[in-house]
């Protein structure tokens, strides 16, 4: 028989569970510091009508997975960023909604492009958008939402905002007098800067049909630098004082500088760059990338701008829209490298040992009370009936905690309890062992009943704290004058439902 090679698809990978755990956390992380600043969250099909995913665009569709059952099918394709679906999304339900609407989306997507380090051909994004929000300080609050939850995974002084203005490029044509129709070819060339050398970018400027006064014009514009953004602001607006849309797009940044210092966004995570263009055609203002100082290889961890007419493509409505994504995958790679990913705990903290025919029955009633109380417990079910083997299963496994029953700790109502960290080894009493499993263990049980999930209240909400880049996190109550009613230490793969209440 032939053997089918076990390997993933090029541009696709298996995630071990330690990885996924490390993951998973930076989510958790991503996901309380989108709910911290006011934002709800929603799911869409990770399929979508082709059109609905292209808007007609050829470019687009050659990066786009596709699916049918059959050939009379309507063409499907799997999403490739989370702002489109979002643009449809709202169309489809804006009757309910709220307007400004704050939402997240997270969840993978697909794209067929060229892989190399930190990028794949499915990654998850994590998405944060204000629709229905023309006003600057939407931008601004995204902004800082970038620099906030990137400050929460240990980034706050590793990371490069970049920010321009898709208005100050939108008046190249009229200032570099060539067809407005060209803008969309020209704007993706230069969001090619980074790739590719300026020569390469020139040429394919050249084939488009620009001359060489225009193609010198755009570079010395994108080279505009200074130490202040302000000042490089000012030598914009000198150099295209002659382009309205331009210089609109310039006011707008001057205008963001002060929110940005409102919001306590440090200067020296963020700054003006003409040459930040955005490749992706529904960008109308705010553009910006995020990178990591230390690797500039591997790319923007986050991007993204104001699209205040995506909603249009879908429904007669003119709904605005800015928002940010982060690739999360792109992260822990970049994380791993820097050498500030912590592994969490994985998998049970107990195993539960099953080596006698005699005592079965006993063992399987203290996994699951240990279960049932909260405790996580994993049971050997396996072939190796030796105690010598299922010891080796739970080292190998990494518990912190072994428990032993056999013929004699049956006869007596005992467990034997093996800290396998400590190499030690104890003898509890049956009826002892959970309150002995909580003091041995990290994975002590949070107190259910003082939550009530998907309730709102005014007298008092929890607030998800990281105290450190994937460290516990701090729960704390809190009273409408702001006093702290109490506070406990929360285990690092716990999970906090923004929209849970402590009970008054």
């Amino acid at each position: 028989m032939r053997r089918i090679d076990p390997q993933p698809a090029s541009g696709f990978s298996d995630l071990l569970p330690k990885e996924l755990a490390v993951r998973q956390e930076m989510i958790d992380s991503v996901r309380a510091s989108f709910a911290r600043n006011g934002f709800s969250f929603i799911s869409t099909p990770a399929l979508e009508r082709e059109e609905v995913l292209t808007g007609g665009d050829p470019l687009f569709a050659k990066q786009i997975y596709r699916a049918k059952i059959t050939e009379d099918d309507a063409p499907l394709g799997l999403r490739f960023d989370l702002t489109v679906p979002l643009a449809r999304f709202v169309a489809a339900h804006a009757d309910d909604l709220v307007f400004p609407f704050s939402v997240s989306h997270i969840g993978p997507v697909w794209r067929g492009e060229h892989t190399q380090a930190g990028r794949w051909r499915q990654f998850i994004q994590c998405d944060a958008d204000i629709v229905g929000a023309t006003e600057l300080t939407a931008d601004a609050q995204i902004l800082a939402l970038v620099y906030s939850t990137l400050s929460d995974l240990g980034l706050s002084d590793r990371i490069a905002i970049r920010i321009s203005n898709r208005k100050i490029l939108g008046g190249l044509p009229e200032f570099f007098n060539f067809d407005q129709k060209l803008l969309p070819q020209v704007l993706r060339a230069i969001d090619k800067l980074e790739k590719q050398p300026w020569k390469e970018i020139a040429d394919e400027l050249k084939s488009l049909g620009l001359d060489s006064s225009a193609i010198d014009g755009i570079q010395e514009l994108l080279s505009i630098r200074a130490s202040d953004p302000i000042e490089l602001l000012d030598q914009a607006d000198k150099y295209l004082k002659f382009a309205p849309q331009s210089h609109e797009g310039i006011q707008e940044l001057r205008e963001l500088s002060g929110y940005l210092d409102a919001l306590n966004v440090p200067r020296t995570t963020w700054s003006f760059d003409l040459s930040i263009a955005r490749g992706l055609g529904y960008y109308t203002g705010m553009v910006y990338e995020t990178s990591l100082v230390a690797l500039p290889r591997i790319g923007s961890v986050s991007s993204g701008g104001r699209y205040d007419e995506l909603v249009s493509r879908f429904a007669p409505l003119r709904i605005a829209g800015v928002g940010m994504s982060i690739g999360i995958d792109r992260l822990r790679v970049a994380l791993d490298e820097l050498g500030i990913a912590r592994t969490p705990n994985i998998g049970a903290a107990v195993g539960v040992l099953n080596f006698d025919e005699s005592c079965k029955l006993v063992v399987l009633r203290l996994a699951s009370d240990l279960r049932n109380a909260g405790i996580s417990t994993a049971l050997y079910t396996g072939t190796d009936n030796s105690l010598k083997g299922q010891l080796s299963w739970a080292l190998r496994s990494q518990f912190k905690i072994a428990l032993l029953v056999g013929p004699q700790e049956k006869d007596r109502n005992v467990v034997q309890i093996k800290q396998l960290e400590a190499r030690t080894q104890d003898e509890v009493p049956l009826a002892q062992i959970i309150g002995k499993c909580r003091e041995s263990s990290c994975f002590a049980p949070r107190d259910k009943s003082i939550i009530r999930p998907a309730t709102y209240g005014p007298r008092s909400v929890i607030s998800t704290i990281t105290i450190a880049p994937f460290a516990g996190r701090t729960t704390r109550t809190i009273d409408p004058s702001g006093s702290v009613l109490c506070a406990a230490e929360m285990p690092c793969l716990s999970y906090s439902s923004p929209d849970a209440v402590v009970r008054p």
